[in-house]
């Protein structure tokens, strides 16, 4: 006879299966679930560049992977990596995931701290045409679309700041596209406000601060020089600057003809009163400082000589004179 306390056989066996069975299905729903966990995610970004700051903790770490979408889980991120010791090994830096890749290769990628990605030096000097500096990205960054970011530059002449940059090697025209523009508004936000506030035309200032660049050198000469090219719109005078061939027809001062000075273009201010109808460059600061604060003199003429040195004239006589004088 069996004790009164005692359990029958057969429930503690079936207590016994019960227990075990529910061990094995949890144990297979867990792998299953790790394994997919595992997988890269079906949206997974491609040639995302992600910044690791220093100093962010591994649960940080595992959230922004997932709103980047690298990873399914962040809660298989964080245990796997407590699981394999590598916890305290993932560093901080700038990390490339060019390709679609599973949770362990994202945490291999960051404990042995594959900071693949190498940012790239890219000087603009100011008067970079924006076909100019497609040519000089295509030069520097491997895999840059020249072709892209002309069709996202057009209308950009003169809007896109010259500047030093840095971008990754694997950057793309888009991007960088926006990059040029929010420097140009930072940078010339002072003289746009006072130029608003003046009453003056801000495409006319980027206009003349184009030409002004390509025109004089000198912070003073640019001064000069504006002030006498307002003069000139002012009086109903032709500009009768060289600067725009070279941006229209690819030809500087000393390669004109006197053909070109006839073409019929509203690029030639030889024969066209007024601006160009475009800027025919990116200027830098200086040059727009100088068409907004042009110079008063008595000036109506001015030529570069050899040197790069201008020479100022009243009137076209004394202009005459210095062709011969510096020119020939």
């Amino acid at each position: 006879m069996l004790p009164i306390d005692a359990a029958p056989p057969r429930r503690r066996f079936c207590l016994k299966c019960f227990v075990g069975s529910a061990v094995i299905i949890f144990v297979t729903l867990s792998i299953g679930w790790f394994a997919l966990a595992s997988r890269a995610p079906s949206d997974f970004p491609s040639g995302l560049v992600m910044e690791i700051p220093y100093g962010d903790g591994l649960r940080t770490v595992a959230r922004t992977l997932a709103e980047q979408r690298v990873i399914r889980s962040p809660f298989a991120f964080l245990v796997l990596a407590r699981s394999t010791g590598v916890e305290k090994k993932i560093s901080a830096g700038t990390y490339l995931f060019d390709s679609p890749m599973t949770l362990f290769a994202v945490v291999d990628k960051l404990a042995s701290g594959e900071h693949d990605v190498e940012r790239l030096r890219i000087t603009l000097p100011e008067g970079t045409s924006v076909a100019g500096m497609g040519r000089a990205f295509v030069a520097t960054l491997p895999s840059f679309n020249g072709a892209e970011f002309a069709a996202l530059t057009q209308g950009s002449e003169g809007y896109l700041f010259p500047d030093t940059y840095f971008f990754f090697s694997n950057a793309t025209s888009g991007p960088i596209v926006e990059t040029l523009k929010a420097n140009f508004l930072k940078k010339t936000d002072a003289l746009y406000n006072e130029a608003l506030a003046g009453g003056k035309s801000w495409s006319d200032i980027i206009i003349m601060a184009s030409i002004i660049e390509e025109e004089a050198a000198t912070p003073k000469d640019r001064r000069i020089v504006s002030g006498i090219l307002w003069k000139r719109m002012e009086r109903g005078m032709l500009l009768g600057v060289d600067a725009p061939f070279a941006y229209d027809i690819g030809k500087t001062s000393a390669a004109l003809t006197t053909e070109d000075l006839q073409v019929d273009s509203p690029y030639n201010t030889y024969r066209h009163k007024g601006l160009p109808p475009t800027p025919i460059s990116n200027p830098g600061l200086d040059a727009i400082d100088a068409a907004l604060h042009p110079e008063t003199s008595l000036y109506y003429y001015y030529l570069s000589d050899k040197a790069g040195t201008i020479h100022y004239a009243k009137t076209f006589d004394e202009h005459k004179v210095n062709k011969e004088k510096y020119l020939r």
